[in-house]
């Protein structure tokens, strides 16, 4: 039986971060309206997804490529200690559109942006190449 890839992951995490880049830039030009309903749903909505999407690469994604290759350790330790930095950022954003502050809330999405579009553009630069090669991937995901 051959083992034909059918997907190349790498590629599918490509778009699912464009998808967070994009979502990340329309908060960010929505800014200046004011932080309506819609807005702080979408602000919310968005750090929700972020967190899940985080979370299921440490817990079920990470792992496994830890376990056929032990020479990622160290990118993976750092691509773990980065979500950390974008979990705080996130609560960070959560609890100030809780208080309405737009201009805090502008002021955390720019720092926010500033570490999440470093953390994807070295994760991309890390895995992708591995991840269009690979075959199988857990369940999971």
């Amino acid at each position: 039986m051959t083992s034909e890839r059918l997907i190349a992951w790498g590629d599918e995490l490509v778009k699912l971060h464009d998808g967070f880049r994009g979502d990340l830039a329309e908060l960010r030009r929505s800014r200046g309206t004011g932080l309506g309903t819609g807005l702080r749903e979408h602000c919310l909505t968005f750090c929700e997804a972020l967190h899940l999407h985080h979370t299921g690469e440490d817990n079920v994604l990470f792992p496994h490529l830890a376990d056929r290759h032990p020479e990622l350790a160290d990118v993976l330790a750092r691509l773990r200690s980065e979500h950390h930095v974008v979990a705080r950022l996130l609560a960070q954003v959560r609890a100030l559109v809780a208080t309405g502050d737009a201009d805090a809330i502008a002021a955390e999405l720019d720092r926010l942006t500033g570490e999440l579009e470093r953390h994807l553009d070295y994760e991309e630069e890390q895995l992708v190449p591995l991840l269009n090669q690979m075959t199988d991937m857990p369940e999971d995901l």
